[in-house]
Formats: C-alpha cells, sequence, structure tokens
C-alpha cells in the first residue's frame, strides 16, 4: 500500500495516457454523404469522446501529485 502512495502520480499519468492513447486512434469513417459524394469524413462517438477527456484528466492529475510530492 506504502509503494501505490509512493508511485500515486506515476501510476495515474500512465493510467491516463494508456485511456488517451487507445481512445484517440478509435474513430470511425461516417462514409460518403448525398451532398458530397466521395468525401468521407471521421468522426468520435459521444462515449469515446468521454474517454478521452477523462484521460486526459487522469493525465493532468498525475502531473499535479508528482510536481506536489517535490
Amino acid at each position: 500500500m506504502q509503494k501505490i502512495k509512493t508511485y500515486l502520480g506515476e501510476i495515474l499519468t500512465a493510467i491516463g495516457v494508456a485511456i488517451s492513447s487507445y481512445n484517440i486512434f478509435n474513430f470511425q469513417n461516417h462514409g460518403g454523404s448525398a451532398n458530397l459524394p466521395g468525401f468521407e469524413g471521421y468522426y468520435y462517438p459521444s462515449n469515446i469522446l468521454l474517454l478521452i477527456a477523462i484521460g486526459f484528466t487522469l493525465i493532468t492529475i498525475g502531473v499535479l501529485v508528482i510536481k506536489n510530492k517535490k
């Protein structure tokens, strides 16, 4: 338990990087449009955007914990 408290900032940062990087590359192809044939757009579903935001929040909290520890 003491090691978890010692490395809490590093653990949070690593989890945040893993969640964010996995979900950033998880976009979906929208396909062609009737108005613009041949145009293909990519988008993020709302649940993926939420996970990206959670990941960046964990990164920020982890960095703040590391800075306050020193």
